[in-house]
């Protein structure tokens, strides 16, 4: 009984696997295309229509951690709604700036220069491009030990935006991208005439004001093919602010706000531990005639000590033996400098 029961089952399984290779040789045939009718004797050949193939992305396996770079972009609206005026306020509200940073603000230091400065690094390490091109070394680039360019000759007028890229790109663009890259891409394509204006002032009731302007003029034309640019940019910051126009930096002496006397022991008049007297000081007499051998027997200098300063709180109150004991720097420094600049930018572009 098995026997039989086995034997009708390879059977029907030869049959079934023999009639496969018919059923698919059929399909086969069925999806050929027909054969293509010849066309008649003086027509024109057909023409072949070719499907556009759009690709949106790409399969091709990557590592993890390759990515592209993250790059900021400001535009001038962008600036305008964070309050940027100028180069230094760039460079003190973005956050990618840190650490020290050589701008105009800078009285003590500064070399009237703004620098941008990544991560708290030298300036010398971010990596400044203009149109994706590094800035020639003399034409904006500043001297000293820092070496980063002064952005603040390229005005915002003349800028259509500024992309950072935050992370150090030294892979691409060498040592000199240690901090990251600041790209200024400037206006090449206007239509038309803008002229603009700003004005601020410090005058607050204080013992001193300060103003500052910048007006601009940019005008635009073109057609399909050319376009032209030209911007004129003035900016002043005019008088200056010093330390002197406020009381709590008048003085290098700091003991009545809780701090120190920091004014300077080196000044005009000092010979070694002695100086000239006071009366002498900022006389038309000075420097006296040598009628000693030497300040320390010369009628003319004075120990400082012996200007006996009053004691107040416990402190010797130099400030009030006048400023004959120290220099008082703070006299001549400033605290916002005065500042001066004229910007002129022209361009051209022609498609051939």
């Amino acid at each position: 009984m098995t026997k039989k029961v086995l034997t009708k089952f390879v059977r029907v399984a030869f049959t079934a696997s023999a009639g496969l290779p018919l059923i698919f040789a059929a399909n086969a045939f069925a999806q050929l295309p027909a054969p293509a009718v010849p066309a008649a004797p003086g027509a024109p050949a057909p023409s072949a229509e070719v499907e556009r193939v759009v690709v949106t992305g790409s399969n091709i396996p990557t590592a993890e951690e390759t990515g592209p770079n993250p790059v900021d972009t400001y535009r001038p609206q962008d600036i305008e709604k964070l309050g940027i005026r100028n180069a230094t306020d760039l460079t003190t509200f973005i956050p990618q700036e840190a650490g020290g940073t050589v701008n105009q603000n800078m009285g003590n230091g500064g070399d009237g220069s703004v620098q941008v400065n990544l991560r708290g690094l030298l300036a010398k390490e971010t990596l400044v491009l203009i149109d994706g091109k590094r800035v020639a070394y003399g034409s904006l680039n500043t001297a000293g030990i820092s070496g980063g360019p002064d952005i603040q000759l390229i005005p915002f007028p003349m800028v259509d935006h500024i992309d950072i890229l935050k992370d150090g790109a030294s892979a691409v663009y060498g040592s000199d991208a240690i901090a990251g890259v600041v790209n200024f891409f400037l206006v090449h394509k206007f239509r038309g005439l803008e002229i603009g204006g700003t004005y601020g002032n410090t005058n607050a009731g204080a013992s001193n004001d300060m103003g500052e302007w910048e007006v601009w003029l940019k005008a635009g034309t073109g057609d399909d093919k050319t376009d032209i640019v030209v911007i004129a940019d003035f900016y002043q910051r005019t008088g200056g602010l010093f330390s002197r126009d406020r009381d709590i930096s008048s003085n290098g002496f700091f003991i009545p706000f809780g701090g120190f006397d920091a004014r300077s022991g080196n000044f005009p008049g000092r010979v070694q531990g002695t100086r000239l007297i006071p009366s002498l000081f900022f006389s038309a007499n000075t420097p006296p005639p040598h009628s000693a051998p030497n300040a320390a027997t010369s009628p003319f200098y004075v120990n400082p000590f012996t200007l006996r300063p009053p004691v107040q709180g416990g402190f010797p109150d130099f400030k009030g033996g006048g400023n004959y004991f120290f220099y008082n720097f703070a006299a001549v420094t400033p605290a916002l400098p005065p500042a001066d600049r004229q910007v002129y930018y022209g361009s051209f572009t022609r498609d051939l």
